[in-house]
């Protein structure tokens, strides 16, 4: 329950702030239209382009059973884009303590990023992308784990790129502790 209801609000989230209409101005719309129909279309957002991207983000943790607990944690990312579409990414978060107080969870991904920037006059900077790849977790002990996961990537040209981004991916861990899943909402800046 609280995985859905935290992806319900990233989504009315990146939704709302997608459409809040940033920079919009009045005098264009409420000047004398010309009769002939300008027809643009433009492609992705510069933002896009390849290069580094440093993110931050906050992030949750929900294992399939009570070997460890339900916790919220933060972590940090560094990824490098080949062009539009495809890059790789290197994750590392620390969540709240395991079961009975133990150590921090701490969890640590490599993954492959195939993202999809639309394009167009009203999405060009908004991109889904799709991830996944090898990763460790950590909590007394280390275990190998493989990951798929699924997001939205919104980036805000006026403020040279920085954007939000919001995902949730499902992890399979290899042997003594619980599948999660583990969903991320954060900030990522290029450079």
């Amino acid at each position: 329950m609280k995985g859905t209801t935290l992806v319900l609000a990233l989504s009315l989230l990146l939704c709302t702030a997608s459409q809040a209409g940033w920079g919009w101005n009045k005098e264009a719309y409420n000047s004398a239209k010309s009769s002939m129909v300008e027809q643009r279309v433009t492609g992705p957002s510069y933002c896009y382009d390849a290069g580094f991207e440093f993110s931050g983000f906050v992030t949750g943790f929900w294992p399939e059973d009570n070997r460890l607990e339900d916790t919220l944690g933060g972590g940090v990312g560094l990824a490098y884009f080949f062009g539009h579409n495809f890059g790789i990414e290197g994750n590392y978060s620390v969540l709240g303590s395991g079961t009975g107080g133990g150590s921090d969870i701490q969890v640590a991904t490599f993954n492959a990023v195939y993202r999809l920037p639309l394009g167009g006059e009203c999405c060009s900077t908004i991109a889904p992308y799709f991830f996944g790849g090898p990763g460790l977790v950590a909590s007394g002990r280390s275990e190998m784990l493989w990951n798929v996961g699924i997001g939205l990537d919104v980036r805000f040209e006026s403020w040279g790129c920085i954007g939000m981004f919001g995902d949730a991916s499902y992890n399979w861990v290899d042997q003594g502790q619980p599948d999660f899943t583990l969903m991320r909402a954060g900030f990522r800046v290029p450079f």
